[in-house]
């Protein structure tokens, strides 16, 4: 073990990374892969790594916040064979058709290309994505604060997570979409239609096949990625699959992401006499209350928000539980979580929390 992780560390300090090509037949051994290369980065067993995923099937990935009554029509899900999953990333939905490509690099905090600002840290990393389609003709460029556009439509997003000194950027390019079987199943709440200034989805997304006027093989825009990763890096990527140590986080971490408890969330929005849609500047914010003689007997906070640190909004719903329903209260409920936990956001803030249960809150009182 000790001679693995020198091994790894000579490696990071000469600019030699890790490429982790993810083919699995279930995408949930997918995202236990993102969560094990977290893990491993903090034990010192795992590199830095780029990896690219090939999706097995129809998937519709939940972003960590999101509740899945709210998102899709679980029944329609079912019928048409489409997979529920979710990330420990936050953001939104999305729709993944068989042969997507997602990309992702989990490394080193400490790493000088790592900056204190996430919004740059979206910028930087995803460089490679954006040099990787220019290899193929596209002129794809950084859309602030976490997507890549082609012209005004949007061909790739991105999320990211913290824990300890692990950082880790997942991001989707979207090889080819299925728009019918998206509208099938999607609830798309209107605020964040008209927060994009937008009509409808269709008018938001373009994809890779769409822009190139050609089928492009997921091997091929692989390659390409690969290369604008090196050069954006300044790296070197080896092939190389997860080692014994890692292999045995990642057997454990398969139990967590396919247990329905995990992928459903159930409860968080079921029991509620009011609720709020609330977009903040990225993302909406869901609140669901159930009010009665000016108090909140019970709270559901979901979202396709984004929190950066690896933390949870439940304590937050049961902080809520008892309290009255005046603005003062609620602010110091928020507030005060969100110092005591640090908590980081991409595009929102404790203000945009307050103003989302006020939200729901005046409209029982109105």
């Amino acid at each position: 073990m000790m001679r693995e992780m020198r091994e790894i560390k000579e490696n990071n300090d000469n600019n030699e990374w890790r490429y982790l090509e993810v083919k699995e037949k279930e995408v949930i051994r997918c995202n236990s892969i993102h969560s094990t290369l977290v893990d491993g980065m903090i034990k010192g067993i795992s590199p830095n790594t780029v990896f690219l995923e090939e999706c097995p099937g129809y998937v519709l990935s939940l972003g960590r916040n999101q509740c899945c009554e709210e998102e899709c029509d679980i029944v329609e899900c079912e019928k048409l064979g489409i997979t529920i999953e979710r990330r420990e990333t936050g953001g939104g939905a999305g729709l993944m058709v068989p042969g997507s490509t997602s990309w992702g690099i989990c490394m080193d905090k400490r790493d000088s290309r790592v900056s204190d600002d996430m919004n740059r840290n979206f910028e930087i990393l995803s460089r490679g994505v954006i040099i990787g389609l220019k290899k193929l003709g596209l002129d794809a460029i950084f859309a602030p604060v976490n997507d890549i556009n082609i012209g005004d439509k949007k061909v790739g997003g991105m999320t990211a997570m913290t824990r300890q000194n692990s950082l880790l950027i997942y991001g989707s390019v979207i090889w080819d979409f299925d728009m019918d079987t998206f509208m099938k199943i999607a609830r798309i709440p209107a605020p964040k239609l008209k927060k994009k200034g937008v009509s409808s989805v269709q008018k938001r997304i373009t994809t890779i096949i769409q822009e190139l006027g050609r089928y492009i093989p997921p091997a091929e825009l692989r390659d390409c990625l690969i290369q604008g990763f090196e050069e954006a890096l300044s790296v070197k990527l080896t092939k190389a699959g997860l080692n014994e140590a890692e292999n045995a986080i990642w057997n454990k971490k398969m139990d967590i992401f396919s247990s329905k408890k995990f992928i459903l969330r159930p409860g968080h929005c079921s029991v509620s006499n009011v609720s709020c849609v609330y977009p903040a500047e990225k993302g909406i914010i869901r609140i669901s209350l159930y009010v009665n003689e000016g108090k909140i007997m019970d709270a559901g906070i979901t979202g396709d928000f984004m929190q950066i640190n690896d933390i949870d909004f439940d304590p937050l719903e049961g902080l809520l539980v008892g309290s009255k329903t005046e603005k003062e209260d609620i602010e110091r409920i928020v507030h005060t979580y969100f110092d005591e936990n640090d908590i980081r956001m991409v595009g929102a803030s404790a203000d945009d929390f307050v103003d989302a249960i006020v939200g729901a809150v005046n409209e029982y009182e109105g």
